[in-house]
């Protein structure tokens, strides 16, 4: 028995110079292909808070982010974006745009008692979109957060 666990130790596995060579080619590859992806078509994210609720779970759905919307170039009504959020620098939020560069919004709180009576009524001006959240009823969350470039 000592004499197995011996030989057993001594054991070295043997990697040939040309196989290691193609491991590090096939994972440089990959790493490459990843970051090319990453930068240029679109980033996988996992999606975090509740202000998207329902579209969007609190923890767990994973974003896909296409680079094609950069800056805001072909972003419609109705789409769902990504950006920093105005107040906590280090978080992305998501919401969905509710205005483009022109448009008029009703400003007030959504489903609040004064909500279309009213006529606090503004216009986006150009170069942002007004954005909010799907979650209206909110509980106190501010959903929507105006107006961003």
């Amino acid at each position: 028995m000592e004499r197995i666990l011996r030989s057993l130790l001594r054991i070295k596995p043997q990697i040939k110079p040309r196989t290691a060579i193609k491991y590090v080619w096939f994972a440089s590859g990959i790493g490459s292909s990843y970051l090319y992806f990453r930068y240029k078509f679109a980033i996988i994210e996992l999606s975090d808070g509740p202000s998207m609720y329902p579209t969007l779970n609190q923890r767990g759905d994973w974003l896909l982010v296409s680079r094609h919307y950069r800056h805001g170039k072909d972003v419609q009504v109705g789409d769902i974006v990504r950006f920093r959020h105005p107040t906590f620098l280090e978080m992305q939020a998501a919401k969905r745009v509710v205005g483009m560069p022109g448009d008029f919004v009703c400003s007030d709180p959504p489903l609040s008692e004064d909500a279309g009576i009213s006529t606090s009524m503004i216009q986006v001006p150009t170069g942002h979109a007004y954005v909010c959240g799907d979650n209206l009823p909110g509980r106190g969350i501010p959903e929507c957060m105006g107006q961003y470039p």
